[in-house]
């Protein structure tokens, strides 16, 4: 109960801090001239980033296959138990270095999960982003940067923040990468990639699309 609460806490904060808006932006340039997208979103969590992809592809009248890939059984189970019935969406629990998809997405995705990662970690699963995706991949992910790392220890400070958010929070900021990471750790995967910063303080990594 705890965890789920952690998740619902979170999803609040992504919609609040407009973290969706990276990756979706990006979408719109994908799918222009496509009337369907397959999409793969590796780290999932709470699934709310597929989620805001379900309503923008209902508003494109864009058909969708989405699938959201976990580690955690109790995150697929709270992703399952937040969706909407009628919004398609499977959710399946595996890991993110291992899972072979039965058809190559178009698109694979992945939001504020790089930054659990170590570097070397982090250079593995860009290359199987990239060679799974058939049009291209999009990382979204926090900057390092001390300006959000204080806000977010004022912030979560409140009476009724989980605890676990709490700690998270700014912990996740002082464990995400810099622009400048980004760029060695592309070169290192030798992979072809955009790196652009978004407000507030997140950067997209992204190939193809």
């Amino acid at each position: 109960a705890e965890y789920r609460d952690c998740l619902r806490q979170l999803e609040i904060i992504n919609r609040l801090s407009l973290g969706y808006r990276p990756t979706l932006r990006w979408l719109d340039g994908v799918a222009r001239g496509r009337a369907a997208l397959s999409v793969l979103d590796l780290g999932c969590g709470h699934g709310d980033t597929l989620r805001a992809i379900a309503r923008w592809g209902a508003r494109r009248g864009v058909a969708l296959h989405l699938t959201g890939l976990d580690l955690s059984p109790m995150a697929t189970r709270a992703a399952a138990e937040a969706t909407p019935p009628g919004m398609a969406i499977q959710w399946v629990q595996g890991d993110a270095f291992a899972h072979e998809p039965a058809e190559r997405p178009d698109v694979v995705i992945n939001a504020l999960f790089m930054h659990h990662l170590e570097p070397p970690q982090v250079v593995a699963l860009l290359r199987r982003m990239e060679g799974m995706a058939r049009i291209g991949w999009f990382v979204n992910d926090l900057h390092r940067h001390w300006l959000p790392w204080a806000f977010l220890r004022g912030a979560f400070a409140w009476p009724g923040v989980n605890r676990l958010v709490r700690h998270d929070g700014p912990l996740s900021v002082r464990r995400a990468y810099t622009g400048a990471e980004w760029r060695a750790m592309c070169a290192q995967a030798g992979v072809t990639a955009r790196v652009r910063w978004h407000a507030p303080f997140r950067w997209g990594v992204s190939a193809g699309g």
